[in-house]
């Protein structure tokens, strides 16, 4: 409690010691993103005329993002926030928005865009939803990033949006999105080339991360380190994995590398499992700096693990 204190005094003091908003202050549309992935998607819809910027990095976990100071910066400029929604950001944003002081990124507001909207989500919790679940995602699961017909989808919406908030390039920033889109499609069928000698494989991973990619690429997902979402694994959790994996035969444990990797490797040790450290967001290790570059680097690792 005491830290989280600390922060909100930070930020209060930030926020009221900033200059006077000003729209599009450097002739560009101003755009900041909560993740390095819809950043890069953005750049590519914005082109000349938007300058895009990302909170997160891509090596963090972006449930448990620590606010800092200059996100307020960036925010209190803003003319667009994109957020990948769902519940994802909650433990860290919304305190942002309070101390921004940005009318025009806030709920409702045309420049708060929650990418979610452009996509169908799985994994959507029927019923009610409490705490014994886990960190359980009412709204569905929240990584959808990792399907590249999914960004498509995102940049062909992102082109209108961009397009109503700055109307004199609202022709350059649709065309920007279809083609944009169509690079992503392009990906996403290059991926599945790579990847269909794998279809059907048997998989565990620590997390859900990496759910839609799954569900796209044909693998089949046997388990998870987590014995629920967010919760941290026991021995008898553990122990309940390794077994289930023997009985598949899933010769594959694939984790994201902010995970908890002695876990991961003592799981893999005991089964014989290979294990495989991925970067779950765009930046997130060298050799996925781009978009394109992180879902390649994710097919690669998996590829070359699957070769033993």
């Amino acid at each position: 409690m005491k830290r989280l204190f600390l922060i909100s005094v930070v930020l209060m003091t930030a926020a009221s010691t900033m200059a006077p908003l000003q729209i599009f202050a450097s002739g560009k549309l101003q755009v900041v993103s909560t993740l390095p992935d819809f950043a890069w998607l953005a750049q590519q819809v914005g082109g000349d005329f938007a300058q895009v910027q990302s909170l997160a990095r891509g090596s963090q976990d972006p449930h448990f993002v620590d606010p800092k100071p200059s996100y307020l910066v960036d925010l209190h400029r803003a003319d667009a926030l994109l957020l990948d929604g769902m519940q994802l950001e909650i433990g860290w944003l919304p305190p942002l928005l309070q101390q921004c002081g940005n009318p025009r990124i806030q709920p409702g507001s045309p420049g708060y865009v929650d990418l979610s909207q452009f996509i169908t989500p799985i994994e959507v919790p029927v019923g009610g939803v409490d705490r014994s679940m886990g960190d359980i995602h009412p709204m569905g699961n929240p990584h959808y990033h990792l399907d590249p017909y999914n960004m498509a989808l995102i940049a062909e919406g992102l082109g209108g949006v961009f397009g109503k908030l700055d109307p004199s390039h609202a022709a350059q920033y649709a065309e920007n999105g279809r083609k944009t889109a169509a690079a992503m499609r392009d990906l996403g069928e290059e991926i599945a080339k790579m990847l269909a000698p794998l279809k059907g494989e048997p998989v565990v991973t620590y997390h859900s991360t990496l759910d839609y990619f799954f569900l796209r690429y044909g693998f089949h997902v046997v388990g998870f380190v987590e014995p629920k979402a967010g919760i941290k694994p026991s021995p008898v959790s553990l122990m309940e994995l390794e077994q289930r994996m023997k009985e598949k035969n899933a010769k594959l444990l694939i984790t994201e590398a902010y995970q908890d990797l002695k876990t991961a490797r003592r799981v893999a040790g005991d089964t014989g499992a290979t294990l495989v450290v991925i970067p779950s967001y765009t930046g997130g290790a060298k050799g996925a700096e781009t978009y394109p570059d992180l879902i390649r680097f994710i097919a690669n690792a998996i590829l070359e693990a699957s070769r033993g």
